[in-house]
């Protein structure tokens, strides 16, 4: 049997051959695509294992903390610490801390927004005229933010009077010293202070006839927090600024004169346990200047201005600001007497400075109005940024006896999320009794969209015993650059220390904004909110909380807990994470989130119009969905399932037909065979070991192939897979040869001897060469639906895989870790659909070709009769677009109605991508069969008339 089975395969070569190549190429693609398959859900996993991780695995917040859009749609919102002060008690961190399975338990307390009052010096040696006698510089500043769409005139400019007259200066007893407020002339201070109307002793000039002049400051709004001052300065022979005096009362000259400029800005002040927040993201190793925080510590030893000695919460400060202001200066010089710098009366003593009064002696509204009608000449601009003016503070302090607090934006809309404005009490919010007012951040009185209320002051003993002023000072600086990095993927928002950008969703916003990102500025009610930038101990809250509030008594806000033994996205780490968060749930009763394999996922955000000029904005803004690292790994391994699938049965279909029509080719031989004799199971073995020994061939060449081609793909096939293609070869030739070697010999073989094609059963004239190529297909139905259902499944493919995409795209849509997933995998996807259609398409052109074999004498007598060759390769060509329209239009509405099953929907671009497969199937079917056309050219026309 094995020898005649050989001997017809040697006297059959180009069939053989045909069987070879179909195999060959069924199974080193099948072998190569599941191989891919395989090492692209072996990416996928390596994808999600180096980036599902992020700083934690478990975010435990106060019982309620979630919103409903959070608790909705599985997601935890950008800076989910903002707008939570407390409910978290230190025994219930205590007891997440020994929870079995914890490693990190790192608690965080949110205490507010404090202020950190920086100055922007801004020298003026330049623009003094060194002529006058007298002069007044003034500074306007301006404040830019969003991007430099929000604009702020400050009402209150900083003025310094340069003179050449002699200054006096109050002197003020030192602490403790003893003494009274006194001139060095002997001017009795209280009917100067009397003139000017405060409670301050202004500087006196010393005008040429002898007088005493005082120089009042202007009068300011309750809001002005020492905004406006007027400074004095003396403009010496030697060229040199007097602007005071020392301890001894001598005069301080300079070289330069320098005046400053107030940039009060809001911090958002939180307490940390020093231990806990090394070990989750390695802040002591972030410290960059200073020294890191002691676990315990409570307070700092230090000398204010005056020398005396304080304690001070110890802070450490985070390198930036962290927000998007900036300083324009603008520099105005003017003559205090009143006219115009350049003009006067003729260029004389009075347009140099007489030396006489000028301002000096003015005060309260009369000296507010001459000031608003001073002409001056613009000098200059200088500007500045948030970064350059907090880097030069030294040391870097914070008032502590303002704490703002602010809640969580209330969204009038979801879709997108529009956050409603919230009005603001700035009177209340920010008043001080402090004689000189103290510094507001210019951007607090922008457009609110949180809630914000003040934190009633706390008069701890300390600071009634003198021991503290209520101030707390810097004692290291951090840089949140060089914490222990995560991956992008899965950072942003669940992050402590970065803020939160917002980028563009339109163009017009894009437009807007530069191309860049939206960022927090000084507005503690601002819908973007700035991530920690001072951190002090838990311990230390014991000097700013009230011990009596509810604050201080579950002062905690969230809970950090990274989870001992977690590997990687798989099953045993998952149930670790998950036993750990089900037992701080039962033990705490507090809301638990598991972050664990959650990434950023844009929502966006209609930002309505701020009050300085900004235009409504839609941003797109990362919220963080939980969970993506879990469902891309199992939409992976779907995805591979589904694409060893679809090859395999696309394998058989074309196995089955280039057997069934080697069978069909040999039917008369095979009828000869059975007619002396041979059993009907003799005849299928032959036909099974011919097979056989063709699958064997063609598998034992497939490994060889799949081996040389994979390093060319970029696919890891090791020998052992490599080898599986011999045995799936056999497996697949003998499953796909069984059917037609049964019907090899009928129970009658003389009915073998009969055409392969069903005859007419009346006589029908076909007027066009596509109605003919349609009643040549129906004569052979089994083969014509076979043929058609290859193309199905291939065409099928290409939807399939769409299908699977959908499903990632349900789940993890938009994500930035869920993204990276497909564009890993999208090329062995392409790989699997174009290798099922192709294979479909040589299946067509394999029942074309055939048709032509068994049609020949058809073929002939139609070209005897007068038909031309174009004529007859339209005829084969008709034949196999027509099967292959049929094929291609059940695969994209099976395809289609697969992605609808998946997705609920079908979309407009699903109806456009089933057309175009349709469309691609047809076309690829019609150059399939110019082969098989061309064989029909070769036809021997006499020989087959003679035949016939």
């Amino acid at each position: 049997m094995l020898r005649l089975a050989a001997f017809h395969l040697r006297h059959r070569t180009l069939r053989s051959l045909a069987l070879v190549l179909g195999i060959l190429l069924a199974t080193s693609g099948f072998t190569l695509l599941t191989a891919g398959a395989r090492s692209s859900q072996l990416r996928t996993t390596g994808t999600v294992d180096d980036n599902y991780r992020g700083a934690y695995d478990i975010l435990v917040r106060p019982q309620g903390a979630r919103s409903a859009l959070e608790d909705g749609e599985g997601l935890v919102r950008p800076n989910f610490l903002s707008g939570r002060f407390g409910g978290i008690t230190a025994a219930q961190q205590e007891r997440i801390a020994r929870t079995a399975g914890v490693d990190t338990a790192a608690p965080v307390a949110m205490v507010g927004y404090v202020v950190s009052n920086n100055h922007a010096v801004v020298d003026l040696t330049a623009q003094v005229d060194r002529a006058r006698t007298q002069q007044l510089l003034t500074l306007r500043p301006t404040w830019h933010s969003d991007r430099g769409l929000s604009r702020i005139t400050d009402d209150a400019p900083s003025r310094v009077y340069v003179t050449k007259n002699p200054l006096l200066w109050p002197r003020y007893p030192k602490v403790g010293g003893g003494g009274t407020l006194h001139y060095a002339d002997g001017t009795d201070p209280a009917p100067v202070q009397k003139q000017c109307g405060s409670d301050f002793a202004p500087v006196l000039e010393v005008l040429p006839d002898g007088r005493r002049v005082p120089l009042c400051q202007p009068p300011v709004s309750g809001l002005s927090d020492g905004r406006g001052w007027l400074v004095a300065a003396r403009l010496t022979a030697d060229g040199t600024f007097v602007t005071g005096e020392d301890e001894r009362g001598r005069p301080v000259a300079r070289e330069r004169l320098t005046s400053v400029v107030q940039w009060p800005m809001t911090m958002l002040l939180a307490a940390v346990d020093p231990g806990q927040e090394a070990r989750l993201v390695g802040l002591d190793k972030a410290v960059t200047e200073g020294r890191y925080l002691r676990q315990d510590e409570t307070t700092e030893n230090g000398r204010d201005e005056l020398g005396a000695l304080h304690r001070y919460v110890p802070l450490l400060a985070s390198a930036a600001p962290q927000i998007d202001e900036q300083l324009k200066v603008g520099i105005e010089r003017s003559r205090p007497g009143g006219a115009e710098e350049s003009g006067g009366s003729g260029g004389g003593a009075e347009s140099r400075g007489s030396g006489g009064p000028g301002i000096a002696g003015l005060a309260g509204e009369r000296l507010a109005a001459r000031l608003a009608a001073l002409p001056g000449t613009v000098l200059g601009t200088r500007v500045f940024t948030a970064d350059q003016v907090y880097g030069a503070a030294e040391p870097r302090t914070a008032d502590l006896t303002r704490v703002i607090q602010s809640g969580r934006p209330d969204y009038r809309d979801t879709d997108p999320l529009t956050p409603a404005p919230v009005p603001v009490d700035q009177e209340a919010l920010w008043h001080t009794e402090h004689a000189s007012g103290l510094p507001v951040p210019r951007f607090a009185q922008d457009t609110a969209h949180r809630p914000l209320h003040r934190v009633p002051e706390y008069r701890s003993p300390e600071a009634v015993a003198g021991e503290w002023n209520g101030d707390a000072v810097t004692v290291g600086t951090f840089d949140p650059a060089r914490l222990t990095e995560f991956s992008a993927l899965s950072r942003v928002p669940l992050e402590t220390y970065r803020p939160v950008d917002a980028t563009a969703a339109d163009a017009a916003t894009r437009r807007l904004l530069g191309d860049r990102p939206l960022l927090p500025n000084g507005n503690p009610g601002g819908y973007l909110a700035t991530p920690p930038q001072l951190l002090t101990t838990l311990a230390a809250l014991t000097r700013i909380l009230d011990p009596a509030s509810e604050q201080a008594r579950a002062p905690i806000s969230a809970v950090r807990v990274r989870v001992a033994g977690v590997t990687g996205t798989d099953a045993a780490s998952r149930e670790r994470v998950r036993t750990v968060a089900e037992e701080i749930t039962r033990a705490t009763g507090l809301d638990v989130d598991l972050t664990m394999g959650s990434s950023p996922a844009p929502r966006t955000v209609l930002l309505g119009a701020g009050s300085h000029g900004r235009a409504p904005l839609t941003l797109s803004e990362g919220w963080s969905v939980k969970g993506v690292a879990v469902a891309v790994v199992e939409a992976a391994d779907r995805k591979s399932v589904l694409i060893s699938g679809l090859v395999l049965v696309v394998c058989v279909l074309f196995l089955l037909n280039a057997v069934g029509a080697g069978v069909r080719d040999r039917r008369r031989e095979l009828a000869v065979l059975g007619c002396l004799g041979w059993t009907r199971r003799r005849v299928a073995g032959l036909v099974l070991t011919e097979t056989a020994l063709v699958g064997a061939t063609a598998g034992t060449l497939g490994a060889v192939l799949s081996a040389a081609l994979a390093p060319l793909l970029g696919i890891d096939v090791p020998a052992g897979r490599a080898a599986l293609a011999l045995p799936v070869a056999l497996a697949l030739s003998l499953l796909a040869a069984l059917p037609p070697a049964l019907r090899a010999t009928p129970r009658h073989p003389a009915r073998a001897l009969r055409p392969a094609v069903r005859a007419a059963r009346r006589p029908r004239r076909h007027r066009t060469l596509a109605g003919l190529a349609a009643a040549n297909l129906a004569r052979v139905p089994g083969r014509t639906a076979l043929g058609a259902l290859s193309l199905a499944v291939g065409v099928c493919a290409v939807t399939a895989v769409a299908a699977v995409l959908t499903s990632f795209h349900d789940g993890v849509v938009g994500t930035a870790l869920g993204d990276a997933v497909a564009l890993r995998v999208r090329g062995i996807d392409v790989a699997a659909a174009a290798g099922t259609v192709l294979l479909g398409a040589l299946a067509v052109a394999d029942v074309v070709f055939l048709g032509i074999r068994e049609r020949a004498a058809e073929f002939a007598v139609l070209k005897a009769t007068g038909w031309s060759d174009a004529h007859l390769v339209r005829l084969v060509l008709h034949e196999g677009a027509q099967l292959g329209a049929l094929g291609a239009t059940v695969g994209a509405a099976t395809g289609a109605a697969l992605v609808v099953r998946l997705t609920g929907t079908l979309t407009p671009a699903l109806a456009a991508t089933a057309a175009a497969a349709a469309f691609g199937g047809v076309l690829l079917t019609t150059t399939a069969a110019l082969a098989p056309a061309a064989a029909l050219l070769r036809l021997p026309t006499a020989p087959l008339l003679a035949e016939d």
